[in-house]
């Protein structure tokens, strides 16, 4: 038996400009799938044909029938046609669920509404919902049984909110679910009949479940590759693959780096790739013509992203989960984070805290318990507090609000005031004496866990 063909981005584009195969499908990072699917999709069809020849949809919410009618339809003008499906859940492991659920209470914790949408679609879709259930179906609802259903583990009350106000938020935004129990066998008999002619099925997705037959069937006629990237066991992303994404993108550009800037881009990269490659692509744009990219290029206009990473060390922070802590906050040391920068994200975290503990214990004293449901909060005690003390955390949405509040409360005002006075005093070690910062902040987190 031949051995499977490896398939890197470069020989998948060589490829297709000869003999394009008839079906692809990308796995992984979401910048990087879409970023080969769209370099792919413009060696297939030409630009003046794009706009008839070339349709995009969203797996989550588009059914899998109209667009395989599509496919069958012949472009307008003739010629070949590609059709991209974002995130097909029939590719994706029913095991996977807890993670995807995971996902979706991180990113709504963060304020990434619709991307905590997007992901709790994807269970939805899963779990066979459809507009009805969606609109109709509190998930705080669910009792223990259909709720590890859902989400693929044991689900907190808490967290059954948290995921309440995503699907109430979804509803809102008009997001929808499609009926994809039966789109895996769709496609294997539209692949296997030979239907897609002159047509170019392309599947991004972060991840896919390569027992299903269905993956199988696409790789044996098709292309799969997994495009992700080489990270450190604290999450941050490892210099050798950060160095290869800024090489890619920079030399796909027509860039070159001088050695200088190339050092200061890896220092600001951040743990995400999809805000690292929208920060090269406004890079080489700002340098115009000029075909080596300077220091001073990327001192004016790149944002350093290494506020992502440091979101994840305060957030553990804050929750005082200093196993999580640690790890992250020697993480952010070896990567260069400079000290002082890192003491002042760790005060202003404490004084988020100390706005919410005063909610608790003016505006809402009589009203909060460490019980309190965010539905609750949301209904009855949200519109209790002043706006001045909404102001004071920065105008937060009320989720994040509500952890914050949650947080706050799992530690005293006292020592949180002490944590403060603390952080300015190692501001003023670290600026007027010899001393090593990482051991500091460690005895710092350490004090703060007791």
């Amino acid at each position: 038996m031949a051995a499977k063909k490896s398939h890197t981005a470069r020989s998948i584009l060589s490829d297709a400009k000869k003999n394009p195969a008839p079906v692809y499908l990308f796995c992984g990072e979401t910048t990087q799938t879409e970023a080969l699917a769209r370099r792919l999709a413009a060696i297939l069809v030409p630009p003046e044909k794009q706009t008839t020849n070339l349709e995009t949809y969203d797996g989550r919410g588009s059914p899998f029938a109209s667009v395989l009618d599509s496919c069958r339809t012949v472009g307008l003008f003739g010629g070949r046609k590609v059709a991209w499906v974002r995130e097909p859940t029939f590719f994706v492991a029913g095991d996977k669920k807890g993670d995807i659920a995971d996902a979706a209470l991180a990113a709504w914790a963060s304020d990434r509404r619709k991307s905590a949408a997007q992901k709790l679609l994807v269970l939805a879709t899963l779990s066979g919902w459809n507009d009805a259930d969606l609109d109709d179906s509190p998930l705080t609802s669910l009792n223990k049984t259909k709720a590890k259903s859902f989400f693929g583990r044991d689900f907190e009350a808490a967290e059954l909110e948290a995921a309440d106000a995503i699907r109430a938020y979804a509803v809102e935004i008009g997001l929808s679910v499609a009926s994809q129990r039966d789109d895996a066998a769709l496609l294997e008999e539209f692949l296997a009949s030979g239907a897609a002619g002159d047509t170019v099925l392309i599947f991004t997705c972060a991840n896919a479940d390569k027992r299903k037959r269905v993956f199988k069937q696409v790789e044996k006629i098709g292309v799969v590759t997994e495009l992700s990237v080489e990270r450190e066991r604290s999450g941050a992303m490892k210099q050798e693959a950060v160095a290869a994404l800024i090489a890619e993108a920079i030399s796909a550009r027509g860039k070159k780096l001088h050695p200088a800037a190339l050092q200061l881009i890896l220092k600001q990269a951040g743990s995400d790739p999809g805000p690292l490659q929208a920060e090269l692509e406004k890079l080489c744009l700002y340098a115009g013509d000029n075909e080596v990219i300077e220091t001073d290029d990327v001192k004016a206009i790149m944002r350093d992203l290494g506020e992502s990473w440091i979101f994840d060390f305060t957030r553990a922070l804050s929750q005082r989960n200093i196993g999580e802590a640690l790890p992250l906050l020697r993480g952010l040391f070896a990567q260069g984070e400079p000290p002082l920068r890192l003491l002042a994200m760790m005060a202003r975290e404490v004084r988020i805290l100390l706005a919410a503990r005063e909610i608790l214990t003016t505006s809402l004293a009589s009203t909060w318990t460490d019980r309190t449901t965010f539905n609750r909060f949301r209904d009855e005690m949200l519109g209790n507090i002043p706006e001045e003390q909404k102001q004071s955390l920065g105008g937060m949405h009320p989720y994040v609000l509500y952890l914050a509040l949650q947080n706050a409360g799992r530690t005293s005002t006292e020592r949180l005031e002490k944590a403060l006075i603390d952080l300015h005093k190692l501001d003023v070690a670290f600026k007027s004496s010899r001393t090593d910062p990482a051991i500091r902040l460690e005895a710092f987190l350490l004090d703060m866990a007791r």
